[in-house]
């Protein structure tokens, strides 16, 4: 027997679509003075809307600090509901009139080595979606997927968040890639890769610092440096112009690929679910 019943939505003085989207907008960019740069006006408008939707909720949203301010607990609780809220009603509004955007946060090496070069492997999981890429740091992939800025993220297994579900793609590996013909050169390393430092240490000096695995490529491809790369670099550095050495020191460095979303996405969201199935196929591919 169906029920009658639904849930009511609370009739709150105070609560609007209008006050939500401003109170995301302060939240993402830190404060008022950023979410309104030289609008004195704007800025007096944004602050009387959160005090509005504060009353209205019973709750401190934001703690003011001195960089500017920050969610409360509360805050970021209603974040990720206003923004799971717009990602519905866009797709309710996009359903008639094209396709619906989802989005990917992913390493840029991951996107450039992995992803992108593999959409025509995708088939029939792009045709009515909008898909959106953005290069994130692992742990940036997480908070995104927590705060309902991204539908799915590539990222290694050390990071992941317990509430997120997820699925072991294969295991990233490490080596040595260098010029061809090439004596003994410089060390090249990327060093924001904090699962690298370690083995790193066992290896010589580094004379060359980078903030991206694209970046340690690019210095590869000057024939000056030997650089340490993840193996699936090779398809962009071929065997007749670069070698690959593989070595002991960064055999511990391995770790999983990991692909996560939130099961909510997946439930209010059929066409994240199709990309999703279509991702973990063509990744686990490319990883083997």
């Amino acid at each position: 027997m169906e029920s009658c019943m639904g849930m009511a939505l609370p009739s709150l003085r105070g609560l609007s679509l209008d006050r939500l989207s401003s109170f995301l907008q302060v939240a993402d960019a830190g404060g008022l003075a950023r979410a309104a740069p030289g609008e004195p006006v704007r800025q007096s408008q944004l602050s009387r809307q959160l005090k509005e939707l504060e009353t209205a909720l019973e709750q401190s949203l934001f703690v003011r600090t001195g960089r500017g301010m920050e969610l409360t607990p509360a805050g970021a609780a209603l974040a990720r509901v206003v923004r799971e809220l717009g990602q519905g009603l866009t797709d309710v509004a996009a359903a008639e009139r094209g396709p619906v955007r989802v989005s990917l946060g992913a390493g840029d090496s991951v996107l450039q080595w992995l992803v992108l070069p593999r959409l025509g492997e995708l088939g029939t999981a792009l045709a009515d979606v909008e898909l959106e890429v953005g290069a994130l740091g692992s742990d940036g992939v997480v908070n995104a997927l927590l705060e309902h800025r991204v539908d799915l993220g590539l990222l290694r297994g050390s990071e992941a968040a317990g509430e997120l579900q997820r699925i072991k793609l294969g295991q990233v590996t490490y080596a040595l890639f260098s010029a061809a013909g090439k004596g003994k050169l410089p060390l090249a390393v990327p060093s924001t890769e904090r699962g690298l430092v370690r083995a790193l240490g066992k290896l010589e000096r580094a004379a060359l610092h980078c903030e991206t695995f694209p970046q340690v490529a690019q210095a590869v491809r000057s024939g000056c440096f030997t650089g340490v790369l993840p193996t699936f670099a090779r398809a962009q550095l071929p065997a007749a112009e670069f070698r690959m050495t593989s070595h002991p020191a960064l055999d511990s460095a391995a770790t999983p690929l990991l692909l996560a979303w939130r099961a909510r996405t997946l439930e209010l969201r059929p066409q994240v679910k199709v990309l999703r199935r279509a991702l973990e196929v063509v990744v686990k591919r490319a990883l083997k």
